[in-house]
């Protein structure tokens, strides 16, 4: 075995800002940690780990959460993702499968709001960026491609080297969103999201509602947010840290909308577009 296993390059999420850290395995000098529990997906093992339990090596060094400074007193926080297994779809997103994630990476703690696009894109795009309160509103009225060319390219700027921001993969997001829960979503929906019941036919402020089990905020309704996947099939066997369909014509997106039904707002729920798509339930 070589002194040094792998590097996994850092990474930052839009929607939930996402960033992925180095995780360099160096024996001696990094410890070999057991990952997160991991969850089965039926309901009898509701809450029990999986029997096959993974163990990746990760720096100790690593924090629990980080915040990037953006210029302007503008902030943002960042979660620390542990690696883990997860059994990702449901009933209508089939077929269910078992993903294991092997490297740690950082989700944003909220959504991308609209003062952290202004001060890292010098505009606003949003449709709702009225009030007082509107800068801590998620961004909407952004593309998969005005994220990817735009965005995030500055963004790598203004942060630390050795971090590279990034959207999350379908697979990072589900199982960040899940945060080890089984059911439909990750906790009482009321309670964790904004969609079409409760919304008043607007986006909120991000952080006002419930976060889940790991600390995130808005998985679930306020506005949709993109992954870095193509939307293709799922596949029917395990896989490990998958990116999704190598081309295709749609980007996905997760997580449900301040305008959504219930049943989009699910933790499993995909949703597919045109990357070029702008939309003020998208962000």
């Amino acid at each position: 075995m070589s002194n040094v296993a792998e590097s996994s390059q850092p990474c930052v999420t839009c929607g939930c800002l996402m960033q992925k850290m180095t995780a360099i395995w160096l024996l001696g000098g990094f410890f070999c940690v057991q990952a997160e529990p991991a969850y089965a997906a039926d309901n009898e093992a509701t809450g029990k780990a999986l029997t096959s339990a993974v163990t990746v090596k990760v720096s100790p060094d690593l924090k629990e959460s980080m915040s990037l400074d953006l210029g302007n007193g503008v902030k943002m926080d960042l979660v620390l993702i542990r690696p883990g297994a997860f059994m990702m779809g449901d009933k209508d997103a089939k077929p269910v499968h078992k993903v294991v994630l092997m490297k740690p990476f950082y989700m944003g703690k909220f959504e991308v709001t609209q003062e952290q696009w202004q001060a890292v894109m010098g505009d606003n795009p949003s449709n709702f960026k009225d009030g007082a309160d509107a800068g801590k509103r998620p961004v909407e009225k952004v593309s998969w491609e005005d994220i990817n060319a735009k965005f995030l390219p500055k963004l790598a700027e203004r942060i630390a080297k050795g971090l590279i921001p990034r959207l999350p993969t379908e697979a990072e997001w589900e199982y960040s969103c899940r945060a080890g829960t089984t059911g439909d979503y990750a906790g009482e929906l009321d309670e964790m999201g904004w969609h079409n019941r409760n919304s008043g036919k607007t986006t909120h402020p991000v952080g006002q509602k419930k976060p889940n089990a790991w600390g995130l905020y808005d998985m679930h309704g306020n506005v949709w947010e993109w992954c870095s996947d193509w939307y293709g099939d799922y596949p029917a066997n395990d896989v490990t840290d998958p990116a999704g369909a190598s081309s295709g014509k749609f980007r996905a997106y997760r997580g449900g909308a301040w305008f959504y039904i219930d049943g989009g707002c699910r933790s499993a729920f995909r949703g597919w577009i045109s990357p070029e798509t702008r939309m003020y339930n998208i962000g």
